[in-house]
C-alpha cells in the first residue's frame, strides 16, 4: 500500500464548502495509508519546511497531494512525488505558475478538456519529470443518493445565482434558466432555486450542507445544471443522477455518448419556448422521466469516490513505473 500525505491547512478542511476533494481523500484512505496534515494541524510546524516536518515524523509518504501547496513552506523541495489535483483550470497563467513554483511532478485534471489542453505543455516539459492524467469528477455516494424524498419540486436549480453579469459570462445557460423557471412558475409548475450557502463556513466539514443539497435534488422531478462557458463535466453531472433525479442540461465536452442516453438536453441554441416545451413534455410523462433518471442513476455508479480512489492509485503506480 502506498503512503499518501494530504497536505492541507486545517482551516480549509473545516470550512471549505466543496467537500469533493476531502471525500475523495477519504476514499483513497481505504486502499492506501493516508495522513492529513499541514498548517494548523496538531504536530505540524509551519515555521519549518514540509520536508523538515516529514523528516521529523514517523510517516514517510510516497506521494504528497497538495491543496494550495504554495501556502506551505518549500513544497517544491519535497522528496516524495508532488501531486496537484485540479477541478477547474480556467486561469492558465495562474495554473501553470502554481505547477512550476511547486515543482509538481504528478498533475491530475478532473476535466477532460483541461487535460487535453494542458497535456501537450506538461508532457514536453524537461526541467523535471511531470506526468499528467485525467481522472473524471466523482461524487460521494453516502451523501448523494436516493433518499426516497417526495417529489415536491417540478424543477430544481442549484448553485451560485447572484451577480448576473458574472453568472452570464461563466454559466450562460444557468443565468437564462432562472428567467425560464420564473416563467414556468406562472404556469403552475413548482420551481425551486437552491441558493449557494457560501464557499466557506466553519461547519462545512460536517457535510450538513452537502446532505441538505442532495436531499433537495432528490426532492425534484428534474434538476437543471450546465457545463458553463468551458463546456466542462462539473460535479453536478454525477451528483444529480446519483440522487436518482432526472437531469436537464447541455452536453459537456466529455462522455457525450453516455450523457445523450439519459440527459434531457437543453442548450443555448434553443429558444425559450423550445426549452419550456421540452421540460413540460418530460414533467408530464412520469414513466419516461423516471426511465431517464434510472439510467443516469445506474451510470453514476461508475463515478463513486471508491472508483476515483482506484484511478488515483493507478496514476501513482503508473508514474512510479514510467519515471
Amino acid at each position: 500500500m502506498y503512503n499518501v500525505l494530504y497536505l492541507c491547512d486545517k482551516n480549509y478542511y473545516q470550512s471549505k464548502m466543496s467537500r469533493v476533494r476531502f471525500h475523495s481523500i477519504n476514499a483513497i484512505s481505504k486502499i492506501a495509508n493516508v495522513e492529513m496534515w499541514g498548517n494548523n494541524w496538531p504536530g505540524y510546524n509551519s515555521t519549518k519546511t514540509v520536508q523538515e516536518n516529514i523528516d521529523a515524523s514517523d510517516f514517510k509518504p510516497d506521494v504528497v497531494v497538495g491543496y494550495k501547496p504554495l501556502e506551505h513552506r518549500s513544497f517544491s523541495e519535497i522528496k516524495a512525488i508532488r501531486c496537484l489535483r485540479y477541478n477547474e483550470m480556467y486561469d492558465k497563467n495562474w495554473t501553470i505558475s502554481e505547477i512550476m513554483q511547486s515543482k509538481a511532478n504528478l498533475v491530475i485534471c478532473h476535466h477532460e478538456n483541461d487535460f487535453k489542453e494542458y497535456y501537450p505543455r506538461l508532457s514536453n516539459f524537461t526541467m523535471w519529470p511531470i506526468k499528467s492524467f485525467h481522472v473524471a469528477h466523482c461524487a460521494e455516494a453516502t451523501v448523494f443518493k436516493d433518499y426516497q424524498m417526495p417529489k415536491k419540486y417540478d424543477l430544481f436549480l442549484g448553485g451560485a445565482t447572484n451577480g448576473h453579469s458574472i453568472l452570464g459570462r461563466h454559466y450562460p445557460l444557468r443565468d437564462r434558466m432562472l428567467n425560464i423557471m420564473q416563467h414556468m412558475s406562472t404556469l403552475g409548475y413548482k420551481c425551486h432555486v437552491h441558493q449557494h450557502p457560501g464557499y466557506d463556513l466553519n461547519d462545512a466539514h460536517t457535510n450538513k450542507y452537502a446532505i441538505d443539497f442532495a436531499k433537495e435534488i432528490n426532492s425534484a422531478k428534474i434538476a437543471i445544471t450546465c457545463s458553463g462557458a468551458p463546456k466542462s463535466r462539473f460535479g453536478k453531472y454525477v451528483e444529480i443522477p446519483m440522487c436518482n433525479t432526472a437531469v436537464a442540461a447541455d452536453l459537456p465536452d466529455e462522455d457525450q455518448e453516455n450523457f445523450k442516453k439519459f440527459v434531457i438536453e437543453i442548450n443555448m441554441s434553443m429558444s425559450s419556448v423550445e426549452i419550456i416545451d421540452k421540460l413540460r413534455r418530460y414533467l408530464d410523462n412520469d414513466k419516461e422521466r423516471e426511465r431517464l433518471a434510472s439510467l443516469g442513476h445506474k451510470w453514476s455508479k461508475n463515478y463513486t469516490h471508491e472508483k476515483y480512489a482506484e484511478r488515483f492509485i493507478e496514476c501513482v503506480r503508473q508514474y512510479k513505473e514510467e519515471i
